[in-house]
């Protein structure tokens, strides 16, 4: 199984699908983070670059925690829009990965970025696989989105993925973000679930695990209730 997970920021895909990547690449999936912008507004008193710079090597460290690949596609942090220029990228990138299954974030979201993330990547979802839209790469049809959400959004998971042997390689893949650790607490007065990130991490894998009979569970919707084959 191939798997790609398509988010804003590089500590996105670890904070919250991070547990289901780890499962999958160690059963032997190919798993792919793709992060859309390399998170440079996430800091202070120094410079977009710099800022980037950090995110990336932090992002790649984690990604090889997890046991997944990683890219960076280059959008901008903070200034996402679902342009058609955009979603053509998405739609090039799916196709050069040509994934069974693409994670992503839920559109109910008080961050931008996630919200067009979503919009993004379930409607380059849909242009995938159509013939008649040219980009580098051939039409791919992948089976199925799943969502993931914040305790900040009308988010309900319809599937639960157990995680119990994973939720200390997710934390310490989350660990790898040192810049972000610091800046999500100075910044806790916008989202203050990370106030303190990994107690907070862990305590909504434990919520989660006992909505769903195991000892840690991530959550998701999905965007089809039938598929081939889905996350497990």
């Amino acid at each position: 199984m191939r798997i790609l997970a398509v988010v804003a920021h590089p500590d996105d895909a670890d904070i919250f699908c991070g547990g289901t990547l780890a499962k999958h690449a160690d059963q032997g999936d190919d798993v792919t983070i793709a992060h859309l912008t390399a998170g440079e507004y996430g800091g202070f008193e120094t410079t977009e670059d710099e800022i980037a710079a950090t995110r990336k090597a932090e992002a790649t460290r984690s990604a090889e925690t997890l046991g997944c690949e990683c890219t960076f596609l280059g959008f901008k942090d903070g200034r996402l829009e679902n342009t058609i220029e955009n979603r053509l990228e998405i739609v090039d990138t799916i196709r050069e990965y040509e994934p069974d299954l693409l994670i992503t974030h839920y559109e109910d979201d008080m961050h931008p970025d996630h919200r067009v993330t979503a919009t993004l990547v379930t409607d380059a979802y849909y242009m995938a696989s159509l013939p008649m839209v040219e980009t580098d790469h051939e039409p791919h049809d992948p089976d199925n989105v799943y969502f993931f959400g914040k305790p900040t959004a009308d988010f309900e998971p319809d599937v639960y993925i157990d995680i119990t042997g994973y939720l200390e390689q997710k934390t310490d893949a989350i660990e790898h973000h040192e810049s972000q650790v610091v800046f999500l607490q100075e910044h806790g007065g916008i989202d203050d679930e990370y106030d303190n990130l990994l107690e907070s991490v862990r305590a909504k894998a434990q919520v989660l695990g006992t909505k769903s009979g195991v000892t840690a569970a991530e959550g998701y919707r999905r965007h089809h209730t039938i598929a081939a084959e889905g996350l497990r």
